[in-house]
């Protein structure tokens, strides 16, 4: 690591270790943090492709680490940035919508690609889902470039639709089971923990498919395919 974030480190509050997966850092506060990674990201970067691993920054009762990886710096991410609906180089395991990423997305999108169970992240404004994991493409039967041009309105029942934004303004994490689409010709029940996150200024819900969804008939009051 370079001697300005060596300087930060060593500091009273600041702590780090080492492991086979590569180094921890530890900010006082969330507060920290962020600035620490909005300051040094390039340098972190750097670390994580000389060890060969990864570079987590948490701080005190953190639930999502802050992640830098060393393919960040290649050349496939490169082509990525520019390219909407291209695969990150994660072993084909997560696909994107979306083409400014900033590092929580980015953090969000390894954590997909390496969660064996189904996972999506749906952008709250617009409802259009971005990220998806291989695991929720093969769930949904559908292929990732479809499914990561959602506007998820429609795979929802009407009123179940309106619950869950009423529960993501009221609660950042919750399990629900609901009634939902998975594709044009299937509706099923599914139980699903949601987690409302912000990014620069913008809210997202993840949702974590935890059981194996069960077929039912298309429910009164369903929205038309589209």
């Amino acid at each position: 690591m370079s001697a300005s974030v060596l300087r930060i480190l060593n500091q009273p509050g600041w702590n780090y270790k080492l492991s086979h997966e590569g180094v921890s850092i530890f900010a006082p506060t969330k507060q920290d943090a962020t600035y620490f990674v909005q300051s040094y990201g390039a340098a972190l970067t750097e670390t994580a492709v000389k060890i060969q691993g990864k570079v987590r920054i948490g701080w005190r009762g953190c639930k999502q680490p802050i992640e830098f990886y060393g393919w960040m710096t290649s050349q496939e991410v490169s082509i990525v940035a520019r390219t909407a609906h291209r695969l990150l180089p994660v072993g084909n395991a997560v696909f994107c919508a979306q083409v400014h990423l900033p590092i929580e997305l980015l953090c969000r999108m390894v954590a997909a690609a390496e969660n064996k169970r189904p996972v999506s992240i749906v952008r709250q404004d617009n409802h259009k889902q971005i990220i998806v994991n291989k695991a929720m493409s093969e769930m949904l039967q559908t292929s990732p470039e479809i499914v990561i041009q959602r506007v998820m309105t429609r795979f929802w029942l009407p009123g179940d639709l309106a619950e869950l934004e009423q529960r993501l303004r009221n609660e950042t994490r919750f399990t629900w089971t609901y009634c939902g689409r998975l594709n044009e010709q299937t509706w099923a029940i599914l139980t699903t923990e949601f987690e409302a996150f912000e990014v620069e200024g913008i809210w997202y819900r993840q949702g974590t498919c935890l059981a194996t969804p069960q077929p039912v008939p298309i429910p009164p009051g369903a929205f038309a395919p589209v």
